[in-house]
């Protein structure tokens, strides 16, 4: 069984798991998330963080989607260290907050909330277009770990004035 803590009514609800637990969700989680708008932080990585096990035909939010059939997912925050989510600054830059899902409404209750945070906002569309977003991380994660640029980096998107 997978731990969960009912959150009520209101907000929203974060799934916060590796990526192979999304397949072992059980029924009393599913039930909890019915109708919930969801924000899928999941990244579909290899056990030691240097690949991806899905991409291209499929993604890890259109996964969560498929497993939570009755929840608004939105992928968001996943492309966000977890040392950077309190602070959307990296070096006097704000960091970049791609958002993606299928429910326009439950997308703009996350953009407002990441907006809220501070964060620099992109409406990534559809929840496919986690197929894109996915791969971005584990460049992230090569470049942190693999290059030793450490968690202190992220995304950010130039912007013509």
């Amino acid at each position: 069984m997978i731990e969960h803590e009912d959150l009520g009514d209101g907000g929203v609800d974060v799934l916060a798991v590796r990526f192979p637990v999304v397949a072992r969700l059980d029924e009393e989680v599913k039930r909890a998330l019915d109708g919930k708008i969801v924000i899928d932080v999941t990244n579909p990585e290899s056990p030691d963080f240097m690949s991806l096990t899905i991409g291209h035909t499929t993604s890890a939010g259109e996964q969560v989607a498929e497993a939570l059939p009755g929840a608004r997912v939105v992928k968001a925050f996943n492309t966000v260290f977890a040392a950077n989510t309190a602070t959307p600054d990296l070096g006097g830059r704000t960091h970049l907050l791609p958002v993606a899902s299928d429910d326009d409404a439950a997308k703009k209750t996350v953009l407002d909330l990441g907006a809220q945070l501070g964060f620099d906002l992109v409406d990534a569309g559809p929840l496919a277009n986690a197929r894109y977003l996915e791969p971005a991380v584990e460049l992230l994660v090569h470049l942190a770990f693999g290059s030793g640029l450490g968690t202190g980096i992220g995304l950010t998107l130039a912007r013509a004035a």
